[in-house]
This record gives C-alpha cells, structure tokens and sequence, in this order.
C-alpha cells in the first residue's frame, strides 16, 4: 500500500490534504487460475450467470415428434451401400476394435497371463510370452494356446529364437530369462552366472532323464537357492532319483520335425563346447553321467556300447571331437564329406606331401540357380599350424559357423569375422581356436554346412563384399527363398509385392502374408516400403 499526499498548488488555495490509497494487483499463475476457475463458487457463480431458455416440449405422440421419425427413413433402397451390411458388420463399422492398448488396465497378479491380452501381440511376442510363463511347454500345447489358423511353420521359426529344444519339449532360453542387466534375487549372482548355470543344467537333461543337485551344483558352482530355482522351473523331484524332467519325451515332435531336432542336437554341441570350457567340466564326470542314464525315446531300445569304443578292431585309433564324440556320430552328409576330406587330407600329410591347392572355381548349387565361388586368398602362415590339420579344429569351426548360419540366415565376410572375434574372446586361453582361424576356413565351413555365396547386386556409395546365405531349411518355403535369393542377383531391393509375384511365377506357390513377412525380415531389412539383403543396407 502506498500512500501519496497531494500538496497545495498555490498558496491562495486551502484545500485541505487528503491522503489517496492505492492498490496493485498480484499477477495471477496459469496454476493458481486453473484452480479458482474450477472451484465450486466459481461455478456456482457461473450457473447464476446463465442465461435460462424458453424449451418448448413436444409429446413423443405428437405430429411433429411423428414428422422427425418419419425422415429417418429412407427414399431410395438402391443409393443405400453403407446399410447393405449384417447387423454385427454393422456394429463393427459403428465401434471398431482399437488396436492399442488402455493405458490403465486392471492390476493383475505377475504370474497370470491374460488370453485376450496375449492374443493382440504379434505372433513373436505371444510365443515368447507364453514360453517365459511356462518355462517348458509341449509344441502340441503351445499350438492350442495360440490363435486357430496360425501355420505350424511360423510358430516353429519363432519358437527357435526364443526357446530350445530338450527332449522333444521347448525350453525358453536363459538370455530371455536372465537378461544382462539382471541379477539373482536369492543371492545377487549375475545374469552371466545364472545363464551359464541355467544351460548346463538344460544340456544336461539332454543327456538324462533325472539329474540330482549336488552334481549340479559341483560343477555350476551357483548358491543352493539358484540351483533348486533352476531346477524347479523345469523339472519335478523324484523320491530315490533326484529331479526328473518335467514333460516326458515327445516322440510325436520328434518324428515329424527331424530336421529340427538335427539343427537343435548341433546347436547343443556347439553350445557345451563353450560351456565345459566355461565351467571347466572335467571328462571323467561327463562320461559318469553320459552312460548313467541316457534319454530314449518311448519304446525304443537303447544299443549297447562297447567300452573300448575308442579303437576299432584293426587297431587305428578314431578321430573324436572335443566332447569325446566321433565323427561318425553326424549321420548329416555335410560330415560325410568332411571325413572324406579328413582323411584324404591325412593320406596327403602321411606320405609327405604339400597339400594342394585348389584354385578358384564357380561351383553349380542343386538347383541349378545359384553359384558358390570359394575364396581363394588364405593366410598360409595359418595354414603350417598343426592345429588346422586337426578333426577338432575343424569341428569346432563347423559348429561355430553352423550356428551362426542357421539363427541369422544371412552373413557377410566381416560380419562373420566379427562374430567369430566376439566367440574367440569368450573362449579361455589356450583354446583350440586361439591359434587363429582364417577367412578361407570360414567361408568353407559355410559351404560344408548347406551355405552359399550369393551373386548380388549392392546398392550405389556401397562397399561391396562376399555375402553368405541359407537357401534350404528343409521345409516346404526353400522354393521361396531360393527365388528371393535369385531375386537379388539382378536388384538390390525388393517389395513385398514383387516378391509375391515372383514366387508365383517362379515356383507356382501362393505365399499366405504369414510367411512372406516370416521370409522377408529372415532374409532382408526393411528400408522404406522396399526389403534389402540383410548387411547391404547403406548406413542412413
């Protein structure tokens, strides 16, 4: 407040002083007005402030309540489109369903999965979903909990990514279970430790019905609380027997998806490589459990075994991988020819021979379509180590390299070599592979294990490179991709569209929009509305 005190003008005048009070205002927050504007006596205030109006009502019986009702109808049937529907179509068109999500949805517990809410996701995210709740699941049950019409194929591709194979069942996988950043609510070990732990205890129920903890945990070296978690989340207690896996074995899968089960069986060989390595599993325990119990199949017979198995009866002695395995027990014709050419290899070494050099050739695939160009250039300093003329590097190359080749469908030279440095670093010293593996070795291991070098175009400001890729998975789509594989040999892009056609044309398939989109992100990266080969796309 502030008070002013006018002064006389003049002297003559005698007015007397009159003290003037004056105000000012507070400025008002966006806030502050906010809550005054929806206060109840500001609208009360409001209500008063209304304006009432004159309504003149009208008898729902009256004439002109029976003229409105009559315009509702309508004059010409023909003009009529948008009501040529059935009443449900017609409700649909009125209320369509949204396809995102409510923001607030009730509070449900963690461990209860909504069917209706599953049945929104795409059909990856449902399977992945359904696995991590689950743990193990039959394929024959995961196929009734999923939405009727899906092929059998989708669920398949997308169940590799996310879950392994044990004994016919599907188990998620540990990664998706025990992410990174993730540690053990019991005892605080890392995601690492409890994925390690978590596969060896898998791989080990792919050797034998029942498993017992103590074993377990001698090797994994995990607290008892993670263990029995483990050990609860996919298998049951058995009095005088230990822990017994979950579901019995599913011979019906089995018998019908060979294929895969051969792809799964290479994929764990692979995967205890590393493990034992990891863990530092001692061969003497691994052959104590491998013939305690071995898993069969119902009704069938398990074939005895000699125990001098590791010299036959002319006195040479076989050639055995890293897991104590030998090569005859790949029975895939990939590894019949690596034999051969082990022991041409080693007739050649025997009788003090160079090994000869084979230049470069373009090689016609089955089909007729597609061309293989091996790699002529190799280190050959990495060819005089003794390591290279071994069965086990070999193998262990393979199953590297098979892997890879089957979970990305796609690769090029550097990335491979990338790959196989990230692999390499995981490995402990003194690794069979830490001697070194070439580029050469690389890209003939894919061509050993159903690979091909593709003849394809790149797109312009592109740094070209050898690009490898799978063109048969052993199923009914391997048409498909060898025409999407063929379509890139004459453009670098291509739509959803002309895919189609062109496997209409090419093979008389129809493709379902299932399958050409399961194909297209197996094979390609979208970039706009086109698909490209996966590692040509140029760097936005």
């Amino acid at each position: 407040m502030v008070v002013f005190f006018i002064g006389e003008s003049s002297q003559d005048e005698e007015e007397e002083v009159k003290p003037v009070t004056v105000k000012f205002a507070h400025q008002e927050s966006e806030e502050a007005k906010a809550r005054r504007m929806a206060s109840f006596d500001y609208l009360q205030k409001k209500q008063q402030e209304e304006t009432w109006q004159q309504l003149e009502y009208n008898n729902i019986n009256s004439g002109r309540a029976e003229s409105r009702r009559l315009q509702l109808y309508a004059g010409k049937a023909d003009e009529l489109s948008e009501f040529q529907l059935q009443p449900g179509e017609y409700l649909q068109a009125l209320m369509p369903e949204t396809d995102a999500e409510q923001e607030e949805k009730p509070a449900m517990p963690s461990n209860v999965l909504s069917l209706i809410q599953l049945r929104t996701m795409p059909l990856h995210d449902q399977v992945k979903t359904l696995l991590t709740n689950a743990k193990v699941i039959r394929f024959s049950q995961l196929l009734a909990l999923l939405p009727q019409g899906i092929e059998a194929t989708a669920v398949l591709r997308s169940l590799q990514q996310v879950a392994v194979l044990v004994q016919g069942c599907w188990v998620v996988k540990s990664e998706i279970l025990y992410p990174k950043e993730a540690t053990s609510p019991h005892s605080g070990v890392s995601a690492d430790h409890l994925c390690r732990g978590r596969d060896y205890v898998m791989w080990r129920f792919t050797q034998s019905r029942h498993v017992t903890r103590k074993d377990i945990a001698s090797i994994v070296k995990l607290p008892a609380e993670d263990v029995k978690e483990i050990l609860e989340q996919i298998s049951r207690i058995r009095v005088n027997c230990g822990w017994e896996f979950l579901f019995a074995y599913d011979s019906e899968f089995t018998s019908r998806y060979g294929d895969i089960v051969q792809r799964q069986k290479m994929l764990w060989d692979a995967k205890y490589q590393g493990l034992a390595k990891q863990l530092k599993i001692p061969k003497e325990h691994e052959k104590k459990f491998k013939d305690k119990d071995p898993v069969f199949p119902p009704g069938e017979k398990p074939m005895r075994r000699r125990r001098n198995s590791s010299r036959s009866s002319t006195g040479t002695r076989r050639k055995r991988t890293l897991s104590g395995r030998s090569l005859s027990d790949y029975s895939d014709q990939e590894m019949d020819a690596i034999k051969q050419d082990l022991e041409n290899h080693d007739d050649i070494l025997s009788r003090g021979e160079e090994p000869m050099e084979v230049s470069s050739t373009k090689l016609p695939n089955s089909n007729g379509t597609m061309e293989v160009t091996p790699n002529s250039d190799c280190d050959k300093t990495m060819e005089e180590n003794s390591n290279l003329n071994s069965a086990d590097f070999k193998l262990e190359v393979l199953n590297f390299v098979r892997e890879k080749l089957y979970t990305r469908f796609v690769v090029s030279a550097s990335e491979l070599r990338r790959l196989f440095q990230m692999h390499l670093a995981q490995c402990p010293p003194g690794h069979i592979l830490s001697s070194g593996v070439s580029d050469k070795i690389l890209e003939e291991s894919i061509l050993n294990v159903g690979g091909v070098q593709l003849e394809n175009q790149w797109p312009p400001n592109t740094q070209q490179e050898p690009m490898f890729a799978l063109p048969k998975m052993g199923d009914s789509l391997d048409p498909a991709r060898t025409v999407l594989l063929n379509y890139f040999t004459s453009s670098h892009k291509i739509s959803r569209k002309q895919f189609v056609k062109a496997v209409e044309d090419g093979c008389g398939m129809t493709l379902s929009e299932q399958d050409t989109k399961l194909l297209l992100k197996d094979y390609c990266a979208q970039k706009g509305n086109s698909w490209m080969l996966k590692g040509t796309v140029p760097a936005s």
